[in-house]
């Protein structure tokens, strides 16, 4: 693992000291239109989602309020073939909250869900990177793997990957723009802040717009580490250029192409970025009115219920903690499932999946 060393340590401003910490980050903003756009498209998000989970909730709290529910058998029992069951008893305003609380369930599932997708991945791939045996470089690792790769992966702690394909194929001034890209992903947490776009995304499921948002998001991501990369390089988009243009071409037929945005970017046009306004007032709208609805539903609310299953009213303490054990083999079942496929994925390294992706050759 020495022959590397000498191109990074050429191509590295200060090669041997810690690499300057600010960046193109201590530019003015009006040098900086891609990363402030970026910034913002991430603001936006994560307002919606923030408002859109904090519905959710409230919506979930006036539920537990609105129903009142005992262990012992209900006082509404039915006799089916001999056995008495029990069922619960709601007017209208405990049905509306009922429904409007399944929604805010709805809402909160998908949003853990999709976080522990992302978790997940990035545990798997941070065990997959673990297990190629990186050697740290001056701040950045590199690993063996012929394929020119360089991406940033981490969420709480975002690190530069750097393949010896990458070495082998970049010159100096190719190089230093990539590792200028891939620091500013590190600076800029951009991991993590795709991966809660993700999650808030997730739980708006209902809204397909939030999609699109990400989707910006993540190109707004790219082209303010290339406006980096050129600004650190002194405004000369050349090398920026032609490290793209050699990832493309080393990705062979088949591999995604380069990010039309990301070209226009380097041909010298200003990047825009429309504030979502109508997204914004009709997200914001629906929110308030389904807060609304369950505020006026909730006054007359009012629902009964026992954790007495049909055919178990008797005894539903039994029933619900039998329960218990059986969730329990359930989850441990699941989780020894997914630690054996990424126990998998690790032993047979694959190239960096979307979640922890920033690869300078293909947005993702």
């Amino acid at each position: 693992m020495t022959t590397p060393v000498s191109p990074v340590r050429s191509a590295v401003p200060g090669a041997g000291a810690a690499p300057d910490s600010r960046g193109a980050a201590a530019l003015p903003a009006s040098q900086r239109p891609a990363a402030i756009a970026a910034g913002r498209a991430f603001g936006v998000n994560l307002f919606l989602g923030a408002l859109g989970l904090a519905s959710a909730l409230f919506v979930l709290t006036r539920l537990f309020e609105s129903w009142r529910v005992t262990s012992r058998p209900g006082s509404h029992v039915i006799t089916i073939f001999g056995s008495r069951v029990s069922y619960p008893a709601a007017n209208t305003g405990a049905i509306v909250v009922t429904v409007l609380g399944g929604l805010g369930l709805l809402m909160a599932a998908a949003a853990a869900w999709q976080l522990a997708r992302e978790l997940l991945a990035n545990r798997t791939f941070r065990r997959a990177l673990a297990a190629r045996s990186p050697v740290s470089l001056h701040g950045e690792w590199l690993i063996e793997d012929d394929r020119p790769q360089a991406f940033c992966a981490g969420l709480l702690r975002p690190r530069v990957y750097l393949s010896t394909g990458a070495l082998a194929l970049l010159d100096e001034p190719e190089l230093a723009a990539v590792l200028a890209h891939e620091r500013h992903h590190v600076r800029s947490r951009d991991p993590l802040r795709l991966a809660c776009g993700r999650m808030l995304a997730g739980g708006l499921f209902f809204i397909p717009a939030m999609r699109r948002l990400i989707q910006r998001q993540q190109a707004l991501a790219e082209i303010s580490a290339d406006e980096a990369a050129v600004l650190t390089g002194g405004g000369d988009r050349s090398a920026l250029a032609s490290a793209m243009l050699s990832f493309s071409r080393a990705s062979g037929v088949g591999a995604r192409g380069i990010d039309p945005g990301r070209v226009d970017h380097l041909l010298g046009e200003r990047v825009t970025w429309r504030f979502p306004v109508l997204l914004c007032l009709a997200a914001a709208g629906a929110f308030s009115v389904l807060v609304a609805l369950v505020v006026l539903a909730a006054h007359a609310a009012a629902g009964s219920a026992t954790l007495a299953p049909p055919f178990l009213s008797s005894q539903p303490c039994i029933a619900v903690l039998a329960m218990i054990p059986a969730a329990a083999g359930v989850a441990g079942l699941a989780y020894a499932r997914r630690h054996r496929r990424s126990q998998v994925v690790a032993s047979a390294y694959v190239p960096v999946p979307e979640v922890a992706r920033l690869d300078i050759s293909d947005a993702p």
